[in-house]
């Protein structure tokens, strides 16, 4: 009998340590600020979680016909600081791809959270800077 009355305090303890649930859907991070999708000296798009980078492409037209895009793949290049989407047109089957800056400190913190103890920094470098808003500046 002792043990089962161990058992269910045990359980009952680890509910209340739970935090609520939230309704900020899995992917987004409530904490992104005015440097979403700025642009970094490099060329990358500032990312910060995994939502706006979804967001971003299938808000772009397609660069070859104006059509609408779809992720076929997401490559991790977190070694890097970067995160790759590989998109084709629903028209014209051309590709696109976009690679977003993960380097930044909105983006790894809010990382850190989801994962927990689990988490590994992957990018040993330090974070980029955002450079300018206007991906026109930069030509």
């Amino acid at each position: 009998m002792g043990i089962i009355r161990k058992v269910r305090r045990s359980k009952r303890n680890r509910r209340e340590q739970q935090p609520p649930p939230s309704n900020v859907p899995a992917g987004y991070n409530p904490n992104r600020n005015e440097y979403l999708y700025w642009w970094t000296e490099d060329g990358y798009l500032i990312a910060q979680d995994v939502v706006c980078q979804y967001e971003y492409v299938q808000n772009m037209p397609c660069p070859h016909c104006g059509g609408t895009l779809a992720v076929v793949a997401h490559l991790n290049r977190a070694g890097q600081g970067l995160s790759e989407l590989v998109a084709l047109c629903r028209d014209c089957r051309q590709r696109a791809n976009f690679i977003f800056d993960i380097s930044n400190e909105t983006y790894q913190t809010w990382w850190a959270e989801q994962l927990g103890p689990l988490y590994i920094e992957q990018y040993d470098g330090p974070p980029r800077e955002p450079f300018c808003e206007d991906a026109s500046e930069l030509a």
